[in-house]
Order: structure tokens, then C-alpha cells, then sequence
């Protein structure tokens, strides 16, 4: 809980994975690969409850092992590839409310499959949304900053020709002058229940929480588990 607010912690699995077969439960430095986003959602001092929303039963146990709350599986209907995040979100949010009269204020999705993302990152893009909010409807949002080049990115248009994808006519083109740009890297997302009730994380009013490029791995593929592996021991030497 965060200033009386209650926060439900939701790591959505499916089962499944094309990239990389049960990456979810792969073995990661001795544990499943989901533990250690589990771990670190638990040790936070503000989450309320942890939630591990999946379809796959292999899953729902390695999860509860690792001390994570797992009280349903998730519906088939909402473990497809074109399902929606929200959907699960909303659909969890339901079965606490009709199940167990359980309701919270706010909800923060962790990805399974970051396992550099600590619980002193998840603390502090807590305690920074709750400082930088301007509105009730704020979300936020966890990103990391594109290389400066991405500032003359192209992109080839319909007359077989390129141009910029940003506006920067009249500007000089010196790495000083142009603007930090960011791509998410899928750690943290949070947001007041009643917006993802009617929409998602992305919106008009959604702040970004800038984390370094070294903990901003999210497995997909083989590279991306080698590669967070080696951080990963790095980090613990």
C-alpha cells in the first residue's frame, strides 16, 4: 500500500511461447525464470498483493513455489496471441471483486521475463509516479533512452523515397540539439484501476520512468535470455 492506495502486483504468463519454448519457467540461475520477477514484486514495500495470471498449469505451480498468489487459471479466451493485455487485467480484476469482495486502486504489471528488474526499481517508479502525477488518470510507464541517432531515423514512403520520420527542418542537425527520445522496455507498468477499467497504460498522460539500458532486458529469444544471464552474474559477482 502506498499512502492508504492498494496496489495489486499482476505478472501476467501464458504458456505457449513461440520465441522461446516455456521461456517463463526456463531455469535461470538455478530458479524458474518467472521467480525472480515474483521475488522482487514480494520484497516491495508497497504492493499489497502478487498475482500471477496464467493458462498453464507447469506455470501456476513454479509461481506458487515461488511464493506468488495464483487462485485461478486464465481463461483460454484471454491467452490467445491477439488477446490483450487489458483484457487479462480486467479480467482478474473481476474475479477478486466477485470471488473474494477484494478491490484495489491501483495495478502494476511485471513481465515474467525480466529478471535484472529489481525490487528497488519497482519501489522507485512507485514512489516517483505518486511525485510526478499531475492528474488522477496519470500512468506510467518504464523506458529506456534510444541511442542519439535516432534522431535522423528514415523511413522509406509510398513514393519509394525517404525521408526523416521526425520534424527537423530548420534545426541543426549537431547531436546537441536534438531531443531525448525512449523506447519502453516492457518492466514496469502502473496505472489507477479505473483507467485500465475503460482503457490501458498508454494515454496522453503517461510518464515515463527512465531506467538504464543494462537492466532493460526482456526475454524473447535465445540472445535475449544468454545475454540477461551474463548481466545477471555480472551483477551478483
Amino acid at each position: 500500500m502506498f499512502e492508504n492506495q492498494r496496489i495489486l502486483s499482476f505478472i501476467g504468463a501464458r504458456s505457449g511461447s513461440k520465441g522461446l519454448k516455456d521461456k517463463n519457467i526456463l531455469p535461470f540461475a538455478g530458479k524458474p525464470l518467472i521467480h525472480w520477477t515474483v521475488v522482487s514484486s514480494l520484497n516491495s514495500d508497497y504492493i499489497d498483493r502478487t498475482l500471477v495470471s496464467t493458462d498453464g498449469e507447469n506455470i501456476a505451480r513454479a509461481a506458487r513455489k515461488s511464493g506468488a498468489d495464483v487462485p485461478f487459471l486464465r481463461p483460454a479466451a484471454f491467452a490467445t496471441d491477439q488477446a490483450l493485455i487489458e483484457d487479462a487485467l480486467r479480467h482478474a480484476l473481476d474475479w477478486f471483486k466477485k470471488h473474494e469482495k477484494q478491490v484495489y486502486d491501483y495495478i502494476l504489471l511485471l513481465q515474467p521475463t525480466a529478471p535484472l528488474r529489481t525490487t528497488q526499481h519497482i519501489d522507485q517508479a512507485i514512489e516517483f509516479y505518486f511525485k510526478q502525477r499531475k492528474t488522477v488518470n496519470d500512468t506510467l510507464v518504464s523506458v529506456t533512452q534510444a541511442p542519439f541517432k535516432a534522431g535522423w531515423l528514415m523511413e522509406q514512403k509510398r513514393s519509394g523515397y525517404i525521408d526523416y520520420c521526425f520534424d527537423i527542418k530548420g534545426q541543426k542537425r549537431r547531436r546537441q540539439n536534438i531531443p531525448s527520445y525512449y523506447l519502453p522496455n516492457g518492466l514496469i507498468y502502473l496505472a489507477p484501476v479505473s483507467v485500465i477499467r475503460r482503457g490501458s497504460f498508454y494515454s496522453l498522460r503517461t510518464i515515463p520512468f527512465v531506467m538504464d539500458e543494462s537492466v532493460s532486458v526482456d526475454i524473447d529469444e535465445r540472445s535475449d535470455f544468454d545475454r540477461a544471464l551474463k548481466l545477471f552474474r555480472g551483477r551478483k559477482t
